[in-house]
């Protein structure tokens, strides 16, 4: 409140020194000028202006030139705010009001409006019936910060996704479904992940602004992707909702390259916030990317206060594992039989126990039907049967799902590292850079289990005697280690490309593509579960060291993972693939032990060995390592 009352009385005397009154566009560019408007970091926000990282000069990130009123306006602030503000005077259009520019950038409206004391004597206000209809439909009160966690089976969620919920006026907890959303996400095209990641490393896909009832997007990441969800709650007053509103209107109809690491999902929801609240600056912190889970960190972190309540949804996948696991083998397979149709509900009986079955195998039905993996009437049919056994007996408690760590608790997605050994018999120098984000050696707290996902994964050597040598450059490194249950079998898949010294140390570093189907499961020894999984490895192979410069093979490749204690955690993989031909064979081992020193340092050690067989060669090669990486 005293922040408000502070910007109240700023306005007022910023206000109490304009003229009394402006006589059209010429007049109130010259106050504008007089007050250095152009140069407010708020005047550039609502243009969506920001400084390229290397000349640092200031450009739009729009790619939409309706997005400007002058023909420089996308570099040229004080242009583009001369020529709003003429503009603002168009003659009104009654045979499409909406049209008008008050009606179609209303953001900057609002803003002028207030830092020039424009009444509507100065500038009368042209109707708008969409923006109106659409502002009344919303109806906003406040704004909640939403991040479905990564799901790594689907090309466009890999990284997690953040998006707005408007809060309603009056709303409750049990109405917020019924609000609305402001979601940016890329106008995607390819449903696998080569091609995604390809596209949108290269801004490739324009990425679009849309508004939806929560509802469905819950019913998207939730019941369909199995995406847990995470709610912050923002301290957004009602007039800065309503003005992250007009300029989400603005930029809905504006065209903006969408490109995975900055001007993605997350970057544009920082924007918004920046323009409800000026001098808020979230997206500033980012300045090469800004990952989703990044950018929840950062709001969090940002401002004392900002976030008021984290609220926590469990997907339908993650509430199924929680009742799967309060029934015992026997009783979880009589469950499954019954949401099979193979049994009745009745034979189940009417224990305690029983129930917990039953709402097991009514979750599990509809789990497969919003996952299309039951057609929707044979879904409905079997619901019916089991929910008509299930009313005829009392309520009981289930438990509720224990809430994992949040996503800001997780390590950073950028790592680095250092490490000394040997590699080829000869002592040896190791450094690595991953841009983001994680893999399945790093600490799991607050991201999703199993799964890998690396982008821009770097790495160099130096022996002794020999300088620096590029060994490895992967822009996607992509595994999902998903274990198979008794009611869910996933498909476990991996994928990466990139240049690599796939013929050992001494040979040049060449093109690769490898990727292939795998499955994976999980058991319980002890305290600590063990992941094991194996892979069909398929690769092809570029290089001058071959026959025809090219050798295309398959193979199996087999694994475990296992955390020692609370912060160490190992993984081995052995393989065998043979190429066509047989003018290349390759085993290989591997070992490796991650412990965490701190919460942005581990220390690991890693030991590899492998054998190459070539038509006029066989060889075999070592490495060992040891060493220090931190995230940043």
């Amino acid at each position: 409140m005293r922040t408000l009352l502070a910007l109240g009385a700023t306005l007022c005397l910023s206000t109490a020194a304009l003229p009394a009154r402006a006589d059209g566009p010429g007049d109130l560019q010259a106050q504008a000028r007089s007050l250095h408007l152009a140069d407010d970091p708020a005047w550039a926000d609502l243009l969506q202006y920001e400084a390229h990282p290397l000349t640092r000069r200031l450009r739009s990130l729009a790619d939409d030139p309706g997005f400007f009123n002058a023909p420089d306006g996308a570099s040229n602030p004080a242009a583009e705010l001369d020529a709003t503000l003429a503009r603002l005077f168009d003659p009104a259009r009654p045979d499409d009001p909406d049209s008008h520019p008050q009606c179609r950038f209303p953001a900057r409206v609002h803003w002028l409006r207030t830092r020039l004391g424009m009444s509507t004597a100065t500038l009368p206000a042209q109707p708008c019936p969409r923006l109106e209809a659409w502002m009344a439909a919303i109806n906003p009160a406040g704004a909640t910060l939403v991040f479905p966690s990564a799901y790594v089976n689907s090309p466009a969620s890999m990284f997690g996704h953040t998006l707005l919920r408007i809060d309603a006026v009056g709303q409750t907890e049990a109405t917020r479904l019924l609000a609305y959303t402001i979601n940016y996400a890329a106008k995607a095209d390819a449903s696998d992940g080569f091609s995604f990641a390809l596209k949108g490393l290269t801004g490739l896909y324009p990425g679009m602004l849309s508004s939806s009832p929560y509802y469905v997007k819950v019913r998207e990441y939730s019941d369909m992707e199995s995406r847990d969800v995470w709610e912050y709650q923002l301290n957004l007053s009602t007039a800065e909702t309503r003005q992250l509103l007009r300029h989400a209107w603005e930029i809905g109809a504006t065209r903006f390259d969408y490109w995975f690491f900055d001007e993605n999902c997350s970057y544009m929801m920082l924007r918004l916030l920046d323009v409800a609240r000026p001098g808020l600056r979230l997206s500033q912190q980012f300045f090469w990317t800004a990952i989703p889970v990044d950018t929840v960190k950062g709001v969090v972190a940002a401002t004392p206060g900002l976030v008021t309540d984290i609220h926590f949804r469990a997907s339908a996948g993650t509430e199924l594992a929680h009742r799967a696991g309060r029934l015992a083998p026997a009783q979880l397979e009589a469950a499954i039989a019954v949401a099979d149709g193979g049994t009745t509900p009745e034979s189940l009986g009417d224990s305690p126990l029983a129930i917990e079955q039953l709402e097991f195998a009514d979750r599990l039905v509809s789990f497969r039907g919003h996952g299309g993996k039951l057609g929707q009437d044979e879904a409905l049919a079997r619901l019916k049967a089991i929910q008509t056994r299930r009313s005829t007996l009392p309520a009981i408690d289930t438990g509720t799902v224990p809430v994992p760590e949040r996503p800001e608790s997780g390590h950073a997605s950028a790592r680095a590292g250092l490490a000394a050994g040997s590699l080829a018999g000869d002592a040896a120098l190791f450094l690595e850079l991953r841009p983001a984000y994680h893999d399945l050696l790093d600490p799991e707290r607050g991201y999703a289990r199993g799964a890998q996902i690396r982008f821009g994964d770097l790495a160099a050597s130096q022996r002794e005697g020999r300088g620096w040598q590029l060994d490895r450059l992967l822009p996607v490194d992509i595994v999902s280690v998903a274990p198979r249950r008794a009611w869910s079998q996933p498909l476990s898949w991996k994928v990466r490309f990139g240049w690599e010294r796939s013929l050992g140390a001494t040979r040049p570093i060449a093109p690769m593509l490898a990727g292939g189907p795998g499955a994976a499961w999980e058991w319980k020894l002890g305290q600590r579960p063990l992941l094991g999984y194996v892979f069909l490895e398929n690769q092809l192979l570029s290089h001058a060291g071959l026959q025809k410069n090219w050798a295309i093979g398959t193979g199996p490749l087999v694994g475990v993972l296992r955390d020692l204690g609370e912060h160490s955690r190992v993984q081995i993989e052995a393989g065998r693939q043979w190429y066509i031909d047989r003018r290349l064979e390759r085993s290989s081992f591997r070992a490796r032990l991650r412990s965490r020193v701190g919460p942005h340092s581990n220390l690991v050690a890693g030991y590899e060995w492998t054998q190459l067989e070539l038509p006029d060669t066989r060889s075999t090669e070592r490495s060992i390592q040891l060493g220090w990486q931190l995230y940043f």
